[in-house]
Formats: structure tokens, sequence, C-alpha cells
């Protein structure tokens, strides 16, 4: 049987002078090894990509995580602390709708919850240098993307509903933005104790759309929780592909 193929949208890093489109492995594997999907690299917008094209040519869309920060002038914020990627943030705040409307499944993970609730009206606020939310850099990376903190689980919600009931669940956390205000349409899946919204769905919708604030990709194919979520996408993409 033919994987789902699904967009994963990357971002534009500059090396040594020279801008270049990336994204990281661990998406990919995450995506291909548990998901089951096959994965198609989405560059920022150019003369080449479009999309409308959303529709007809995918089975899912994830917007993943990095370092950068959505600007504050998508959301009518404040001054906000960086870095900035204005290619990230049009790919990613143009093609929210289209795949929402076109029923495609959609994950997003830290930078993806954010762009999630900026493309669909909500706001986004800054947590500040000392926030629990923080990665500790003097660790190595894999320590960095350890388990930090506990989220509660909405009662009756997705997540909950995909994890077998379970009113708590502890994982990772490494971001410096974090929604204000609520997009209307979506619903609260997930709290941090310092009341940090920590996951989101879009229960209107006609298809799977999830996004968490933590980085379920980095230990996907052990942690419980991680790969639940992706197993999750990927029975959702393979129902899309099925249709298509």
């Amino acid at each position: 049987m033919t994987r789902p193929l699904v967009a994963l949208a990357c971002t534009t890093e500059t090396w040594d002078g020279v801008p270049h489109t990336a994204v990281r492995s661990a998406y990919v594997k995450a995506l291909e090894d548990v998901s089951g999907c096959a994965v198609a690299l989405i560059p920022g917008p150019g003369p080449a990509w479009h999309i409308d094209d959303l529709a007809g040519r995918f089975d899912g869309l994830v917007l993943g995580g990095h370092e950068s920060n959505v600007a504050p002038e998508h959301y009518g914020g404040p001054p906000a602390p960086g870095p900035r990627d204005p290619d990230r943030d049009t790919l990613a705040l143009r093609a929210v709708h289209p795949a929402i409307d076109a029923g495609l499944p959609l994950l997003g993970i830290c930078r993806g919850l954010q762009e999630l609730n900026v493309a669909l009206g909500g706001s986004l606020r800054d947590l500040g240098p000392s926030s629990a939310h923080r990665e500790d850099l003097s660790l190595p990376r894999d320590e960095q993307y350890l388990p930090a903190h506990d989220v509660q689980l909405a009662e009756d919600g997705t997540l909950r509903r995909l994890l077998g009931g379970e009113g708590t669940v502890r994982v990772n956390s490494l971001h410096q933005q974090a929604i204000d205000r609520l997009a209307p349409h979506l619903r609260v899946e997930a709290t941090a104790p310092d009341g940090v919204i920590e996951a989101v769905s879009a229960p209107g919708t006609d298809s799977f759309v999830l996004a968490v604030q933590w980085h379920p990709e980095w230990y996907a194919a052990d942690d419980p929780v991680s790969r639940q979520i992706f197993h999750a996408f990927g029975t959702a993409a393979e129902k899309h592909a099925a249709a298509r």
C-alpha cells in the first residue's frame, strides 16, 4: 500500500551567508517511522509553491518547531524577542486555512501550535528568559528534550481520548512564546500548572487537527505519549489518502 504523503513545513536558515531550506531530521524520522507517512519538505513561499495545491497533492500538513518566533505584527502584539523567519511565517499562516478547509489532517508542534493559533485569529505572548518552559542550554541536547513538567488534559478532549483517558502526562518544554488569546475555533486540550496552554484542537473541523506546545518528535519511537500522537496523525493521513 502506498504511504500517505504529508507536507512538512521548513524554515529558512542562513549558513555562511547562504540561505538554506531546513528541517530537523527528527520530524522526518517520526513521521516516517511512527506515523507511517512519506514526507515532502515544503520551503517558504515562492513561484514554485502554491498553497492552494495542498488539497490535491498531500494527505496531511505538519507545522514543526523552530528556534524562531512568530513575528508580533501577525497578531497585533507588542515588540517581542526574535529570532524571526518571515518566510516560515508566510508559509504557515497562509497554509492553515486551505489545509483545514480541505479536510487535511494537521499536526502542529511548538511553533506550529503558535502558528495555528495566530492563523485562526488568536494571539501570542512572550514568556520571558526565566520561564520554566525554556530549555537548559548547559545540558546535552538529548537531556534538554527530556520531560520537564506535567500537563493536565481536558476532560472529553481529543488528546485525552487518544492517550487512553489519562488525566495528566509529563512532557518536555522548550519554547519562548505561548498562546495569549485563544483563537475562536480552537479548544484547549492541555494546560501546564502555571496556566500555559500546552495543546489545542479544532473540534468544528472535518478532520484531525491537533497541536502541542512540547516536542513529541524527539522521542517519538520510545515515549508512549509521543508515539500515540504521531500514530493518530498517521492514521488520519491514511484515511485521507484512501478517500482521495
